[in-house]
């Protein structure tokens, strides 16, 4: 297993944050919206007031113009949002449970299955953290090409791993390459759990983290709970923070909340903001967007007290 040595030196560099992955439309009952994880915590960034880039790909049609003047008018970069010439940008079915709990229908062979890393040009020497996650992995193609890529990253650069896991990408292979290259993990109780399973292993909770940490070298690891709340593993300290009550009448839907948490992860770590206040930020503001429909809300008070 390879040592990642000196990457914890996050206040010696400029915060420039890579997110690589899929942007696409969410079609939810209420019409159609931006979307897609990584194009989600990229813009909670952006508004957090922590610069970032996306790394994607979207169509040379309507919805692709549309997304790129989306991320224009949230203040986003689109100079590594790629236009490809022979498949559709990226979109996904979703439905809505009574307890607004969002299920996925994933569209395949689309724009962001095709990111092309070799014509990437970025000077990752002022890059503190890359965050990456499973779904642009559903391909051998971006399977190989994302793993290439993380392999190639300089030794300070904090390697983010946000599973965030959806049919097509829960594969074995992806889920273990991507824990190998993982200083930070964000995991909810489903996904550990679907973990444990991949690995044949009977350990559960706070045993199957440390074993997860030591096995993959893996400094730190968010657990996130639902309406339990969330933990933080950091090292050998384990920090707990109870989820924000909510009355189920509140929820319009849990649509991007934990895309919410994965920013205020990032924001907190590369900010160096204590580990039970990060947890209660970040419980937060994914309480906040349990509020709203969707995963872009339309108002930036959304943030107040979470910067």
């Amino acid at each position: 297993m390879q040592e990642r040595a000196g990457r914890w030196r996050w206040k010696d560099l400029i915060p420039m944050i890579l997110v690589i992955g899929e942007i696409l439309i969410d079609e939810l009952p209420e019409g159609r919206r931006p979307g897609g994880a990584p194009f989600n915590v990229a813009q909670h960034l952006a508004r957090l007031g922590t610069e970032s880039f996306l790394l994607s790909r979207v169509g040379c049609d309507e919805t692709g113009d549309h997304l790129l003047a989306t991320m224009r008018q949230l203040g986003l970069r689109t100079g590594l949002v790629q236009r490809d010439p022979e498949h559709e940008t990226g979109r996904v079915q979703v439905k809505v449970s009574g307890h607004g709990i969002p299920s996925y229908t994933m569209i395949d062979n689309v724009a962001y299955d095709y990111i092309d890393f070799q014509s990437l040009e970025m000077d990752l020497a002022s890059c503190p953290m890359v965050c990456f996650g499973s779904l642009i992995q559903r391909t051998e193609f971006g399977f190989r090409q994302l793993q290439a890529f993380l392999s190639r990253l300089p030794p300070h650069v904090l390697r983010l791993y946000d599973m965030n896991l959806r049919p097509d990408c829960d594969q074995a292979d992806v889920v273990f390459q991507s824990l190998e290259k993982t200083d930070v993990l964000k995991v909810n109780d489903e996904e550990l759990e679907h973990t444990s399973r991949l690995l044949g292993s009977p350990l559960k909770g706070d045993a199957l983290v440390h074993h997860l940490m030591q096995h993959f070298n893996i400094q730190t690891v968010a657990l996130t709970l639902g309406e339990a709340g969330s933990v933080l593993y950091v090292a050998d300290n384990k920090y707990e923070v109870p989820a924000t009550p909510l009355n189920p009448d509140e929820i319009a839907d849990t649509v991007g909340a934990g895309d919410s948490f994965t920013a205020v992860l990032v924001h907190g770590i590369i900010h160096g903001i204590a580990p039970n206040e990060l947890l209660e930020r970040a419980n937060r503001l994914a309480g906040r967007m349990c509020m709203v429909h969707g995963a872009v809300p339309a108002e930036d008070s959304i943030y107040n007290d979470i910067k």
